[in-house]
Order: C-alpha cells, then sequence, then structure tokens
C-alpha cells in the first residue's frame, strides 16, 4: 500500500518514476478533457492533457531545483500564476453575460492536479480527476434538476436565412444550452423569412443567457411567445 501513500520518487528509479508520472498526468488531464471536448468547450481534450503534462513537468522541475538552486515552492507559484493567464483566455464576454468560467476553473484544478502527480502522489492525482469529472458531469446534472425551469416554454423564432447561415447559428445556440425540441414553421413565415417554434425548460439564468444570445443575432427579426 506504499505505493498510494508515499511519493512515487522515492518509490521508484529514476528517470522511470518521472516518465510514469508525466504519462499519468497526460491520462488524467486527458480524460477531464474529453467531457469538455463533448460540449463543445474552448479547452478540450488537447488541452487539458497539455495542461495536465505541462503542472507535473514543472513540478518535477522544481523538485529538481530544490538541490541545487533552493526553494521549489517558486516554480509552483510561477505555475499558479500561468494557469491564471490560461484560464482568463477562455472567458468570453457575450450580451450580458460572461461565458467559459466553468472550463477556466476546470483549467485551473487541472493543473492543481498535474502538480500533485508531478509532486509524486499520482493515486491523488487519479482522486482528483475522477471527482472533476464528477462535478462536470453527476453535479452538473442534479444542477439542472435543482435549478431547471419548472415548466417548458416555447418561443416563435423569425429569421432571415441568409443562405442557411442562420439556422446554423441557431443550432449551435441550441447545442450550446442542450435544447432538443426545434420546429420548422414554414407558413407561418413570410418574405422569403423562416419560422421556428423553440421548445425549452432552463432555469432563469440560464434563460435570459439564452435569449440574450438570441436577440444579439441581427438575422433574427422577431420572437415571439408561444401560447398554449
Amino acid at each position: 500500500m506504499s505505493w498510494l501513500l508515499e511519493s512515487w520518487h522515492l518509490l521508484l528509479p529514476k528517470p522511470w518514476s518521472a516518465i510514469l508520472l508525466a504519462f499519468v498526468a497526460v491520462l488524467c488531464g486527458a480524460w477531464v478533457g474529453i467531457e469538455r471536448e463533448r460540449k463543445e468547450k474552448p479547452a478540450g481534450l488537447r488541452t487539458m492533457a497539455l495542461v495536465s503534462l505541462g503542472s507535473c513537468a514543472f513540478t518535477m522541475v522544481g523538485y529538481a531545483f530544490t538541490g541545487s538552486t533552493g526553494d521549489s515552492g517558486r516554480v509552483a507559484a510561477q505555475i499558479v500564476t500561468g494557469i491564471g493567464f490560461l484560464g482568463g483566455g477562455v472567458l468570453l464576454k457575450g450580451p450580458g453575460t460572461i461565458q467559459g468560467t466553468t472550463t477556466a476553473a476546470t483549467i485551473w484544478t487541472v493543473a492543481a492536479m498535474g502538480m500533485s502527480i508531478g509532486a509524486g502522489y499520482a493515486p491523488a492525482g487519479i482522486g482528483l480527476a475522477i471527482m472533476i469529472r464528477g462535478v462536470l458531469s453527476f453535479v452538473g446534472q442534479w444542477e439542472r434538476i435543482l435549478f431547471g425551469g419548472r415548466r417548458t416554454e416555447s418561443l416563435g423564432v423569425v429569421f432571415k436565412p441568409d443562405n442557411g447561415k442562420t439556422e446554423i447559428k441557431i443550432d449551435c445556440l441550441l447545442d450550446q444550452f442542450g435544447i432538443l425540441h426545434a420546429k420548422e414553421r414554414p407558413h407561418d413565415a413570410s418574405e422569403g423569412r423562416r419560422r421556428l417554434v423553440i421548445e425549452f425548460q432552463l432555469s432563469t439564468r440560464q434563460t435570459h443567457e439564452f435569449l440574450s444570445l438570441l436577440v444579439a443575432m441581427p438575422e433574427i427579426v422577431a420572437i415571439e411567445r408561444e401560447t398554449s
């Protein structure tokens, strides 16, 4: 059981300990990144794998510096600072809202995971990877159940087709919010315009975000609430 509690740098000979830890860091980062990739977020599989690997490598280099030049904590502090800039790069300012906060927080936590692995505690890094995936997946589902919309709402959206470009934009927006129900009513529109009826069940905050992004699209001509 010593491999669960002690640093692998003490249990494995060099350079195999560093190679194995780097490999574990890539696997854990990629596993977390798969969830972000499936949701088409700015930082996906490759980004998370590289963040984890980079944090792991810098941590191991910091430990190597300890024996000759002093404090390894300086390297760890610079990792946190650098990850802050990287996380800030995925934040997007939208109309009335900021997007990408969950992905930025994921990058920050993946860096901590990589540092744990780089310090030699691979089981701790694997445990962190499981917890990160759990928060992103299961806690996200629980959040939608707890704070999701209590009733289904319907919107009628009239838009200019623009040679099919507008429909692609709307489809991407629906995918972003997990909205699957949208049906066309071609006879309700005129002058070359098209009309979609969108049914959704979102929390109040998500509804505001969705409507803000929908209103910001210049091709949208009218938005009408459907009555049952």
